[in-house]
């Protein structure tokens, strides 16, 4: 297996990455987070000439960065120093959008942009893998690697998987705010009944939307795709967040919608 490329280490996929058996050469560029970056088929660098030079062609490069303008700022610095049919696998979970005009840019230089979305922990979880077939191809004995069973999924066009991992965590939202109500069911049972143990044996592992969910409520207007259910919840969740004091904001996406046909 050749050496895979990793810019930032926002998540921690360092430490993921090498305990999923690679070797890779990380430049941490804006992210504070330290860890993994010793394990032992970790080698950072500082500079991405020096990323770029420890890695054969076609180069494998993950970013695992803060969503927003950082991506672009390192996705700027780093092309400059890449070659035609290098790949660049975005696991950030960017506003589809921004991805689009990433996949755009480096599609201009001849370079691949595959957007990912990693559901689960490495190696146990699901990847959706999106962009031009031919960078995906390429990318696909790295794809395996982070999910050995199977779990690796063709998710289509560029912008595909970010896209799906905006509306996953909508159906989250959703899924928390029905449970809630089935909760208030529950315990509305006049015969002593046991609303912990039962939401445990019923729904088990559910988590609540995050903050991508609500991007969703204004590309499913211009795309013309009804979502009542969905964002209903997605306002409910937001109104939660008010009542318990914490941030409802959104996470930060560089532009807003623009359809895919005008962008591609």
């Amino acid at each position: 297996m050749v050496r895979v490329g990793l810019i930032g280490n926002q998540h921690g996929l360092a430490r993921s990455l090498g305990e999923a058996g690679l070797d890779l050469v990380v430049h941490p560029a804006a992210t504070a987070n330290r860890n993994g970056l010793d394990h032992p088929r970790v080698q950072p660098v500082e500079e991405y000439a020096a990323l770029s030079g420890a890695l054969e062609h076609p180069r494998l490069i993950l970013l695992d960065l803060p969503v927003g303008p950082t991506i672009d700022a390192a996705v700027d610095a780093a092309y400059l120093t890449m070659e035609p049919g290098d790949v660049v696998l975005d696991a950030s979970g960017s506003y589809w959008g921004d991805t689009l005009r990433r996949f755009r840019r480096m599609r201009h230089r001849s370079l691949f942009y595959v957007d990912l979305a990693l559901i689960g922990p490495i190696p146990e979880g699901l990847v959706l893998a999106a962009g031009d077939k031919r960078g995906v191809d390429l990318a696909w004995p790295l794809l395996t690697r982070l999910a050995p069973s199977g779990g690796v999924v063709r998710a289509g066009g560029a912008g595909a998987a970010h896209y799906a991992l905006m509306v996953r965590e909508a159906v989250a939202a959703a899924t928390a705010q029905a449970i809630g109500e089935a909760q208030q069911l529950l315990e509305a049972y006049p015969n002593q009944p046991e609303p912990e143990p039962i939401m445990a044996g019923l729904w088990p592992g559910t988590t609540d939307g995050g903050s991508r969910a609500a991007w969703l409520l204004d590309d499913a207007a211009r795309l013309e795709a009804p979502i009542p259910l969905l964002a209903q919840a997605i306002m409910l969740e937001i109104g939660r967040a008010l009542d318990d004091q914490r941030s409802a904001e959104p996470a930060p996406r560089v532009g807003g919608f623009v359809h895919p046909e005008e962008i591609l």
